[in-house]
């Protein structure tokens, strides 16, 4: 069962408000590629900042989940996704770098920000009866609004997505399957072996 996710952060330079320490504002975000809703599945976002920041580690409890402070280095940081206690899953941790310069060398302005995102597909190879029946449905509503999104990559990737709705139905139809060859078994063992009938899939990440 598969989850694509994403985390990354959007910097914008403060212009003439900038001091030796605030040079920029920034925003550490986890999101779908795709702004579906993440709430069926994700309970909540923690991250954890530098340690010079006060209370550098912030726990987000709802969409959007986002955190923004001020700035002047670059860093990395630390998402940890929690599920919802029903899809009995640990945390999923992911570690992304604060970027606040563009890489070609473009000058700052305050208007146009520096945009550093990864994606992410989280496998879950033996998912519970309430996970399965969250992630599945290709057809899920949007995420809450966020000022971020005119900014955020656009992932148009339709043969990408095509495969990962066409994934899910499969699953979907074998694990219909192997409910009526195992009628004992129960939702839990049935997504299993459609999961196992697929084969296992590594954990993958791809940077854009």
């Amino acid at each position: 069962l598969c989850l694509p996710i994403c985390v990354g952060t959007v910097s914008f330079w403060l212009g003439k408000k900038a001091d030796e320490y605030h040079s920029h504002r920034w925003t550490v975000y986890v999101r779908s590629p795709v702004n579906e809703d993440l709430s069926p599945v994700v309970k909540k976002v923690v991250f954890h900042l530098h340690h010079s920041f006060d209370q550098p580690v912030r726990e987000v409890l709802q969409q959007p989940f986002e955190l923004t402070e001020t700035g002047w280095g670059e860093f990395e940081i630390t998402a940890v996704v929690h599920f919802v206690d029903e899809a009995a899953e640990e945390p999923f941790q992911m570690v992304h770098g604060l970027k606040l310069f563009h890489t070609n060398d473009q000058p700052l302005t305050t208007k146009k920000p520096v945009v550093n995102e990864s994606y992410e597909e989280l496998v879950f190879s033996e998912p519970t009866e309430v996970l399965y029946n969250r992630v599945v449905p290709v057809n899920s509503k949007p995420a809450p609004e966020t000022s971020l999104l005119p900014h955020l990559p656009q992932h148009s990737d339709a043969p990408e997505f095509a495969k990962i709705s066409a994934a899910r139905e499969k699953v979907a139809s074998l694990v219909a399957a192997i409910k009526q060859e195992t009628p004992g078994g129960g939702a839990d063992a049935a997504a299993a072996n459609a999961t196992a009938a697929m084969g296992a899939q590594p954990q993958v990440k791809v940077e854009n």
